[in-house]
């Protein structure tokens, strides 16, 4: 390779990376779903507000996209929000809090899969006490036709995954019983 080949294709290689856009929160949101709509649990309706959500990553200007903090927190509000689980203008009964665990990512591919793997933990929203939790892993894959640039496979990958996990959380928490609620503290 000729001297001044090298860095013209470290120009396009940075330029290339420096693409990258972090995943969208509508692109993450899971869409109402019918089946959904009669909870076991009827405290869940109106009745679950949005605490604090962690282990996502900014997308940095020459990595790869990643979901950050605050966008997944907002698609997680938006999926409850669809289904009318969320909490908004009165007391909510529950507290959610997401953990989001791995987001396993390929480094090179035609087809892109992302494996998301999230924490949630519902706590009561008077005592704070931890009612239930599930940890829920999901893929998705993104075939080479979608998108010619390998970030924007990743991009929707990344959303997919995180959609299908927020999709499959919220089918668990419809199906969960009420948590069991012992007598007060006075008559134990």
């Amino acid at each position: 390779m000729r001297p001044c080949a090298v860095p013209i294709l470290l120009a396009i290689m940075l330029a290339l990376g420096a693409c990258a856009a972090p995943a969208d929160r509508s692109g993450m949101t899971a869409p109402s779903v019918l089946a959904l709509a009669d909870p076991t649990d009827p405290t869940l309706v109106d009745g679950v507000a949005v605490g604090s959500v962690d282990g996502g990553q900014a997308t940095s200007a020459l990595g790869t996209s990643e979901v950050d903090n605050d966008d997944f927190q907002s698609a997680l509000m938006d999926s409850l929000r669809n289904h009318g689980f969320l909490a908004e203008g009165n007391a909510p009964r529950y507290i959610l809090y997401a953990h989001l665990l791995e987001v396993r990512q390929p480094l090179v591919g035609l087809s892109m899969t992302v494996t998301a793997k999230v924490h949630y933990e519902l706590a009561d929203a008077v005592n704070a006490r931890p009612t239930q939790d599930q940890t829920i892993e999901t893929e998705f894959t993104v075939p080479y036709s979608a998108a010619f640039a390998a970030d924007e496979r990743t991009r929707l990958a990344n959303e997919g995954a995180i959609r299908e996990n927020i999709g499959e959380f919220l089918s668990w928490l419809s199906r969960k019983p009420p948590p069991e609620v012992g007598p007060p503290l006075a008559l134990r």
